[in-house]
């Protein structure tokens, strides 16, 4: 069964040239965690509210759980929960309040939404402050509660839009772990990042997404594949050809003063010591998820050449 099959699927919002979305076609498996990783602005939040019914699309056909978004909106969203990304817990209720008040919306029995409420609040570290009012709590923790009101629920599919903006790293590692005990649950996941290292860590497939489009998806392994070479090299900006850089290998610009090759250990080894004999800074290290993002979607200045793209997030 898919979780989420998307056909041919643009979005142009109204007053705007360009499209958020550009034909967009996915199938994503249930029982996984898929991940959609861009940029700022690159589509993701546009995609996930039109997957919870959210938002409509300008064309194409979108089914979650086998329902139709257009068509079917009510039967999705007793299947669904969302953490939107632009979602803020009320100021005057507390995270037991949030949790144990929406458990009892979506039709929980009291004894069973005290049990639920009390498992994920203990699970996330906000048990301690289960009586704080949240506009006592500091930013991280808010995000928190919206996190636990979402996963407090036996929904099948749980859409989590950039879920640890604003977590300190240890925060980040308890909202993870939650994720993976919803997976191991049978559960399904659409998570949406621009954090390698969460993609990394939780997704089962990945695609990713820039001004509208799936550039390419797959598992991590055939995202690695995209890179041929298996080391990188960063060798600082200023003081060196990017032409000669090309001889070594692939030479991408990351936009922070300095000049990524892709190559593979031979002649990363070669290029350091021309880089010492330069007297310039460098780094090597092996190809990651991050450099196949960077590979694919380009540094800051193709950013801001192509400002005029895709509007939305």
């Amino acid at each position: 069964m898919l979780a989420v099959k998307a056909s041919r699927v643009s979005k142009v919002y109204k007053g705007s040239r360009y499209a958020a979305l550009d034909e967009v076609s996915l199938d994503i498996d249930a029982g996984m965690t898929f991940t959609l990783l861009g940029r700022n602005g690159a589509g993701k939040t546009t995609f996930v509210r039109m997957c919870a019914t959210q938002l409509l699309p300008t064309s194409g056909r979108i089914e979650v759980l086998g329902y139709d978004v257009a068509s079917q909106a009510g039967m999705i969203r007793n299947l669904i929960s969302i953490v939107p990304q632009e979602g803020r817990p009320l100021r005057a209720l507390t995270p037991w309040d949030h949790v144990y008040n929406w458990l009892k919306i979506r039709g929980e029995s009291n004894e069973s939404a005290k049990e639920k409420s009390a498992e994920i609040l203990q699970k996330l570290e906000l048990y301690d402050a289960r009586d704080r009012p949240a506009m006592n709590l500091s930013g991280g923790m808010k995000q928190k509660i919206l996190v636990a009101m979402a996963m407090a629920t036996d929904a099948e599919l749980l859409f989590l839009d950039e879920p640890t903006i604003g977590l300190d790293p240890i925060s980040r590692r308890q909202v993870w772990s939650a994720i993976r005990d919803w997976k191991d649950r049978g559960r399904s996941i659409l998570l949406t990042t621009h954090y390698m290292d969460e993609a990394e860590m939780l997704s089962d497939r990945v695609a990713i997404i820039d001004r509208g489009k799936i550039i390419v998806h797959g598992t991590l392994q055939d995202l690695r594949k995209v890179i041929p070479q298996n080391v990188r090299v960063d060798v600082a900006k200023n003081g060196i050809d990017p032409g000669l850089l090309s001889s070594y290998g692939s030479v991408v610009d990351t936009g922070a003063g300095s000049l990524r090759v892709f190559t593979y250990e031979s002649a990363a080894r070669e290029l350091s010591e021309l880089a010492i004999k330069r007297n310039l800074s460098f780094t090597v290290s092996p190809v990651t998820l991050d450099d196949v993002f960077v590979s694919l979607v380009g540094n800051a200045a193709n950013e801001e050449a192509g400002s005029g793209g895709a509007d939305g997030a």
